[in-house]
C-alpha cells in the first residue's frame, strides 16, 4: 500500500505510525543498498571479463602479427630477388623481390633469349618496338613505370635505382633498325642514383657492335617533359624527342624498329 494511503486505525497512535513508515523506508533502503551492492558486483565481474576479453584478444593480436611476418619471410624467400635467380632459361613475365618485402613484389620480363650467346638473367626496364605505348610520360609516370612488361614499357627509375645501388650490374642494350639488320651494346657497369639525384646515369666500359651511344650520356640526369634536367640551354630535349631519357644534349635522331634495354648482376 503506498504510504499516502495509509489510514490509521482504531487505537494507533502516530507514534506507531511514524514508526511503521520508518521500518517501511528502512526496508525499502535495504532493498536499494542491496541492489546497489548487487550492481556493484556485477560491474566488477563484467571489468574482469572485459580484462580477459582484451588480453585474449591482444595476445592473439601478437601471435597474428608474429605468424604474418614469418608468412612473409617464407614468401620473400620463396620468390626470386631478380631475373638471375629465376628458374627458368624461357624469357617471360616473372614475379620477383628485390627487396626481401613481400608487400612489394613486382613483375617483369626476364631475357634469356637475346640471340648474342650471351647468357640469361637479364631484366628488361624499356622495350619499345610497335609505337603502342606513348612514352612521352611526365616525372612521376617515368619513376613509378608504365605500361606491360609483356609489350612496351618501361620498368621505372625508382626500381632501377633501388635494384642497382648496390653491387656491380653490366646493361645489355639490344637494337634492330628497319633493314633487319640487329646489333647489341654492352655495359660492364650500370647504376642510377636516386631521384634526389635525379636518377642520374652511370655507365661503365662499352664492347660488342653497337655504336657506344651511352657513354656520351655517362653522368647525366634524367629528363621528363615536366622536368627539364638536360644540359642544353636552347631546348628542352624531352620535348623535342617526345619522350624521357638520360639526355646530355639534344643528339641526331637515328630511326629503329625496337630497342629493349636491360641489366642483371655481375658475379
Amino acid at each position: 500500500m503506498p504510504l499516502n494511503e495509509l489510514v490509521l486505525a482504531d487505537g494507533d497512535t502516530p507514534a506507531v505510525m511514524e514508526a511503521v513508515i520508518k521500518a517501511m523506508i528502512d526496508f525499502r533502503r535495504e532493498i536499494l543498498d542491496n541492489l546497489k551492492l548487487s550492481l556493484e558486483y556485477h560491474t566488477e565481474q563484467l571489468e574482469e571479463i572485459k580484462y580477459h576479453v582484451e588480453h585474449v584478444i591482444h595476445e592473439q593480436e601478437n601471435r597474428m602479427k608474429k605468424e604474418n611476418l614469418e608468412i612473409q619471410r617464407i614468401l620473400g624467400e620463396l620468390l626470386p630477388g631478380s631475373c638471375t635467380q629465376v628458374k627458368t632459361n624461357t624469357t617471360g613475365a616473372f614475379y620477383i623481390n628485390p627487396y626481401g618485402n613481400i608487400e612489394k613484389p613486382f613483375m617483369v620480363l626476364c631475357n634469356f633469349d637475346n640471340h648474342f650467346n650471351l647468357g640469361g638473367g637479364w631484366t628488361v626496364f624499356q622495350r619499345r618496338m610497335d609505337g603502342s605505348v606513348d612514352f612521352f610520360r611526365n616525372w612521376t609516370m617515368y619513376k613509378h613505370g608504365f605500361g606491360d612488361v609483356n609489350g612496351e614499357h618501361w620498368l621505372g627509375l625508382e626500381k632501377l635505382h633501388l635494384m642497382t645501388k648496390s653491387g656491380r650490374h653490366e646493361l645489355l642494350v639490344l637494337l634492330d633498325d628497319f633493314e633487319g639488320n640487329s646489333t647489341y651494346a654492352l655495359y660492364d657497369d650500370f647504376k642510377i642514383g636516386s631521384e634526389e639525384e635525379k636518377y642520374k646515369l652511370i655507365v661503365g666500359n662499352h664492347s660488342r657492335t653497337a655504336n657506344d651511344n651511352f657513354s656520351y650520356h655517362n653522368g647525366t640526369k634524367f629528363s621528363t617533359l615536366d622536368q627539364d634536367n638536360d644540359s642544353f640551354d636552347k631546348k628542352s630535349c624531352a620535348d623535342e624527342f617526345k619522350g624521357g631519357w638520360w639526355f646530355k644534349s639534344c643528339y641526331i635522331r637515328y630511326s629503329l624498329k625496337s630497342t629493349t634495354m636491360m641489366f642483371r648482376s655481375r658475379s
